[in-house]
């Protein structure tokens, strides 16, 4: 094992600028993103270390240090200290990277990632850094795999996704694809009220109404450790193609006359969820979805937005009993609302209220979905193997989920290597990765067949069931 520490190309392009002050939906303290990406060869070491020094002036919160406020009254900060990222190279004898080529691996991802030691990041004057990456080569397959943990404060998904991207064409010689990050934008006063056409009523956040102290035990998390199943479904294009022109075509029928709402193919994939796992539990039957939404590009925040850009805005109740296509509807005019700039910026403010609350008191939030509520993780607009280091359409990407019922995530599938030595792709395809209880997966499963056949669609999704050791 060796370990090197890479700082930025300097000047970065926040110049002389001291620090850097967190919004208040950045201060997601608690968590660490972690992603895991497998290209078919060796990785010149040199090389990415200097991708990695120049990506990280563009990207030099990385390098940063995480600063507490000392009252309620203080701001919460990153100093750009220019400090250096370590990165560990390994390598394995094992003769296997990951157990299936799903994306979401928890324990497999987290064993490729050395995390970012969230304990000692919030300590008072930490000096612990905020990114860390682990190389790691795997002798016996001839694979390497790039492993990269983050504190979230720093980024999302989307921040993250544009980071690597950035290594990954710096490591090529090439030029960037994405525009740099913006540091400067506005963010609506959490006083108050914001809207007069939005109540409080609509309004809902409830993955922010229940934080628990950072390190102590979760409000809702765990209630179900040990009872949990994961389903990795495998929607193939056709299928999700047939799935949206059956909905569509019911909800032109039914509302002939009506409001005609253009259904996305995540609309009618997330409906069809929503109704398969009403029918698996009618007991706690699905009446609101929660659909996390990237805000960048709308109102007051620009599209290369940096840090974090999601919010959770919630669908409006609808009836466990509607028919699948009002349930479309409903998440269609969820997405409608959330990208109006006057409820965006209520929802914002509330939102970043809550959070910085919690954050003051020591606390974070329990996002684990409620009773009568899927939460919907996607980032399925997202090419994950896009961050390729050369291997174009011959890389696979990994990454973690929330172990909880009813937490959907939605993402792009990998590419399969076959015996013959080539790679299948799966373009306009979707793997969904979800937790059932252990006596309702067989039930879940039948479920989604006869929605399915209800539809009048006879292509079958690959399923898979399994226990979630706890």
């Amino acid at each position: 094992m060796t370990e090197h520490l890479v700082k930025p190309t300097l000047p970065t392009i926040l110049g002389s600028q001291l620090y850097h002050e967190l919004l208040p939906l950045d201060l997601i303290c608690a968590i660490s993103i972690e992603t895991v990406h497998v290209v078919p060869g060796e990785l010149d070491t040199t090389r990415f270390i200097d991708a990695l020094s120049k990506a990280l002036s563009v990207y030099p919160l990385a390098a940063g240090r995480f600063e507490q406020p000392n009252d309620t009254k203080g701001k919460w900060k990153i100093r750009l200290t220019n400090s250096p990222v370590p990165i560990k190279f390994l390598e394995s004898e094992a003769e296997t990277v990951m157990p299936t080529n799903h994306i979401i691996q928890n324990k497999g991802a987290v064993a490729l990632v050395e995390r970012a030691n969230i304990n000692k990041i919030l300590e008072r004057d930490s000096d612990e850094s905020l990114a860390r990456f682990t190389i790691t080569k795997f002798v016996k397959l001839g694979v390497t795999a790039i492993g990269f943990s983050q504190h979230h404060t720093i980024g999302d998904g989307f921040t993250v996704l544009n980071f690597l991207r950035l290594v990954s064409q710096n490591y090529q010689g090439l030029p960037p694809l994405d525009p740099a990050p913006s540091y400067a934008y506005s963010f609506p006063a959490i006083e108050g009220p914001q809207s007069t056409r939005y109540l409080e009523s609509s309004l809902l956040t409830p993955h922010l109404e229940s934080p628990f102290v950072v390190g102590g035990p979760p409000t809702i998390m765990g209630r179900h450790r040990g009872k949990l199943s994961r389903v990795d479904i495998h929607f193939s294009a056709d299928v999700i193609t047939k799935v949206h022109e059956a909905i569509t075509s019911l909800a032109v029928h039914n509302t002939a006359g009506d409001e005609q709402l253009v259904f996305s193919k995540q609309d009618t994939l997330i409906a069809l969820l929503a109704r398969t796992l009403t029918k698996t539990d009618p007991n706690n039957p699905i009446q609101y979805i929660l659909n996390f939404f990237m805000y960048r590009g709308v109102g007051c925040t620009p599209s290369n937005a940096a840090c974090n850009g999601n919010l959770g805005p919630i669908t409006d109740k609808f009836d466990s009993e509607g028919t699948i296509e009002s349930i479309a509807s409903y998440v269609r005019r969820g997405v409608i609302r959330a990208r109006d700039p006057e409820y965006l910026e209520a929802l914002m403010a509330k939102s970043g209220r809550l959070v910085e609350e919690a954050a003051y008191k020591g606390m974070t939030m329990d996002v684990t979905p409620t009773n009568n509520t899927m939460d919907v993780n996607s980032t399925w607009r997202f090419d994950w193997t896009s961050a390729h280091f050369g291997f174009p359409s011959r890389i696979q990407f990994f990454h973690t989920i929330l172990e909880e019922l009813r937490w959907i995530k939605i993402v792009q599938p990998n590419p399969t290597y076959t015996k013959e030595s080539s790679w299948i792709q799966y373009p306009g395809a979707a793997e969904v990765t979800l937790f059932v209880l252990k006596e309702h997966r067989e039930i879940f499963q039948s479920s989604l067949y006869g929605e399915l056949d209800a539809l009048g669609i006879q292509l079958q999704p690959s399923v898979q069931l399994s226990n979630v050791e706890a």
